[in-house]
């Protein structure tokens, strides 16, 4: 039987209303603090400082904004707070590092606290006070009423468990953790049209997600030339050792290896490219590569690039990797 705390904290996420996805992330930051990270014991209590949910809902929104462009919320000109506080550090991290080549929180904000770290401190603070005025009580409620899962003082900067109740999140945290993902994503559905946002929800707090071998697509690629290596962007032949295989579309925003968004290139002309977003020429290019090439493929890859034609995912795609 499922204890009734844990049945309090269920009711609450399938309850939730919810504007932008601010107490989506403060579930799943607490949940992450309460799982995997150092807390302070005080008697019978178990004591999450707000910086330190500050630190993880900074950590989402980073890796979800910077890599994968998602957007917390309809409006664009209501952006969230919490999100335009992210985009300063993200731009201060450019900055820094004269590259606009997306990194993984975990990795690049070392660079921000080595060079920045008055601002990086001022973020979390803002942030924490964005808790303390939006969110930390907007939490609780469900129905139209409060439902007491933990206390808080807007005097004071912790959210407080009972040790009783923190041993029961942490024994349920990944049930937890996958509803909360579970509605992020349906929320992040209706302000995106990014394809795979479940698995980009899913892999926010991750410093590497695996992509996959492109080596299988190569062969098909080359039909198109007969055998012969020809780089999509110049038109030039290529050497055998000198063959990469590159997303138009980055693999950043798609999150997914499809033939139709895969062309021959230089090695160098690859890893200079980053993820860079193309122009409509090239997509332009790329529609016509893909009707040549649907005509000359055969099985499972034939009836991949059949199925892009028909349903226009590159323009459908290209537009809100635009956006």
């Amino acid at each position: 039987m499922i204890p009734n705390y844990i049945n309090q904290w269920l009711k609450i996420i399938d309850e939730m209303q919810n504007d932008n996805t601010y107490k989506l992330a403060f579930g799943r930051a607490l949940i992450e603090n309460i799982a995997f990270s150092q807390y302070q014991t005080i008697e019978e209590n178990v004591v999450i400082a707000f910086d330190d949910i500050s630190k993880c809902m900074l950590k989402y929104y980073w890796n979800q904004i910077f890599y994968f462009n998602l957007k917390q919320a309809p409006y664009a000109n209501k952006e969230p707070v919490i999100c335009k506080d992210t985009k300063v550090l993200i731009d201060l991290y450019k900055n820094i590092t004269n590259s606009a080549i997306p990194k993984w929180y975990d990795e690049a904000i070392i660079e921000i606290k080595r060079t920045a770290p008055n601002t990086y401190i001022k973020i979390i603070k803002h942030i924490t006070k964005t808790l303390h005025e939006n969110v930390c009580w907007r939490f609780k409620i469900a129905n139209d009423s409060e439902i007491d899962i933990y206390e808080y003082t807007p005097k004071i900067s912790k959210i407080i468990f009972t040790k009783e109740n923190a041993q029961l999140l942490a024994e349920y945290s990944i049930i937890i953790s996958k509803l909360l993902n579970y509605k992020w994503t349906q929320l992040l559905e209706k302000f995106n049209y990014s394809p795979k946002i479940a698995s980009k929800v899913n892999g926010i707090s991750e410093t590497k997600l695996r992509r996959n071998s492109l080596k299988k697509y190569k062969d098909a690629l080359l039909l198109e030339y007969s055998g012969k290596a020809i780089d999509f962007y110049t038109g030039e032949e290529l050497d055998d050792d000198d063959i990469s295989i590159d997303h138009v579309i980055p693999w950043s925003f798609m999150y997914s290896d499809d033939i139709w968004n895969l062309v021959i290139t230089s090695r160098s002309r690859n890893s200079s490219k980053s993820n860079s977003i193309p122009d409509e020429q090239t997509i332009e290019r790329l529609k016509e590569r893909n009707l040549k090439l649907v005509n000359i493929l055969s099985g499972s890859f034939k009836s991949d690039l059949e199925i892009s034609i028909k349903n226009n995912y590159l323009d459908r795609f290209y537009y809100e990797c635009k956006l």
